[in-house]
């Protein structure tokens, strides 16, 4: 199993606009054959501060939710929302 990790730290100002696009990510990623998670939540220490929790069965599942039409969109569109580079980790888990 490959967990992801994605923290996104988005303008207070464009909050709604992220959240919109955000929900549309989300309830496509889940419906990918190979997604095991998909969930979005918001620090709650930290306002405006999100984080992406991602379980894929393999390397192939990963590779197929990045190559994905709505999650090129999304990247392409979230980075005017954003107010430093998203923080990615990946792990593999057994």
């Amino acid at each position: 199993m490959i967990v992801v990790t994605a923290v996104m730290k988005v303008n207070p100002d464009q909050r709604d606009n992220y959240l919109a696009l955000v929900e549309r990510l989300v309830l496509q990623a889940n419906k990918e054959e190979g997604a095991l998670y998909y969930a979005h939540f918001e620090k709650t220490d930290e306002p405006d501060t999100f984080a992406f929790i991602e379980k894929y069965k393999d390397e192939a599942a990963l590779q197929a939710h990045n190559q994905s039409e709505h999650f090129q969109v999304f990247f392409k569109e979230v980075e005017p929302y954003l107010i430093a580079e998203p923080e990615i980790e990946i792990a593999i888990r057994k």
